[in-house]
């Protein structure tokens, strides 16, 4: 009776071991087909989510809103937007408040459980940004535009966790801006000022003028400086036409800030960067221009004829985001 026991016993355990082998396959199958969590930076109206998590389904990724990144050492209301008390009359961040969120002291902040289950995260375009987060601190000198502070802490606090944890992100326009703050950038903050500064004449290449008639993207083409890059390596080519832009601000130098620049546009004798890389990390990436428009209108408003950037090639910078996030 024992023997036999012990006969029935070896079998069935012998059977179960077979069947698990058999399912190794497909479990492998399984895991490599997981698709990564993108993580879309925290912004109050999330005006056009809806297109962009279309995008990121569309190259390969699992869209998720995240959550806004706060910080104990400034005051909310309870809206959750910043005290009053803490801001300038521009609506600035004061000095000793953004000295404070550039300590990177994340345990005074909630970023690490606003990235709990994201593998990458995709940082999107916005307001200006306050020039008391400069390395070098300056007055306000944007010809009066919007600027969030709210938004700032969350952005500025969130991106300095991916670059210190290696976490894969793409930033645009001003998610690209944040980028080359927080590594240690010079910024121009009025692009039209900076022309005339050079005594170079300025056509609104990079954004329409308040007023222009059926306002929208500005179109211009950029060249790709760095063949060794992500960017380089997405788009295939040293050139891409029509990009989308939409901004009056940029990076000015990369000195001492760890990034290289990857893409320019030159007008007039005058150069704006138009995308950057940490070439430390596995995928730090910023472009100053907006792939995300043109997958949109052509992936998720039905208007191919108006995207006038190639939208496999705009799609195909988004999936190096999901690539590496997958990985």
């Amino acid at each position: 009776m024992k023997i036999g026991f012990k006969r029935k016993f070896t079998a069935f355990f012998l059977m179960i071991a077979m069947a698990f082998c058999a399912l190794l396959p497909a479990l492998a199958m399984a895991a490599e087909a997981k698709k990564p969590v993108i993580g879309i930076s925290w912004e109050s109206s999330r005006d056009g989510y809806d297109n962009l998590k279309k995008v990121i389904e569309a190259a390969g990724g699992i869209p998720v809103e995240l959550k806004q990144v706060t910080s104990k050492d400034v005051k909310y209301k309870a809206d959750g937007t910043v005290d009053e008390s803490c801001l300038e009359p521009s609506g600035m961040l004061k000095q000793s408040y953004a000295d404070k969120i550039k300590a990177r002291t994340y345990d005074k902040t909630n970023v690490a459980e606003v990235m709990k289950g994201i593998d990458g995260v995709f940082f999107t375009g916005g307001e200006d940004i306050s020039p008391s987060l400069f390395k070098v601190p300056q007055k306000e000198a944007n010809k009066g535009e919007e600027i969030n502070a709210t938004r700032d802490i969350s952005d500025y606090t969130l991106w300095a966790y991916c670059i210190d944890k290696n976490i894969p992100a793409l930033g645009v326009c001003r998610g690209e801006q944040m980028l080359g703050i927080v590594s240690g950038v010079t910024f121009i903050q009025d692009i039209p000022t900076y022309y005339a500064e050079k005594g170079a004449a300025y056509h609104d290449l990079h954004r329409m003028p308040v007023g222009a008639p059926n306002r929208t993207y500005a179109r211009h083409d950029i060249v790709i400086t760095n063949k060794k890059s992500h960017l380089y390596e997405l788009v295939g080519d040293t050139k891409l036409a029509n990009v989308s832009s939409w901004h009056h601000q940029a990076i000015d130098s990369l000195i001492g800030s760890g990034l290289i620049q990857t893409a320019k546009t030159v007008d007039n004798g005058v150069s704006i960067v138009e995308g950057v890389e940490n070439p430390s990390k596995d995928f730090i990436v910023g472009v100053q221009f907006h792939p995300e428009n043109d997958c949109s209108l052509a992936i998720a408003e039905g208007k191919p004829d108006e995207a006038l950037c190639d939208v496999d090639t705009c799609l195909n910078i988004i999936k190096g985001l999901v690539k590496a996030a997958s990985k």
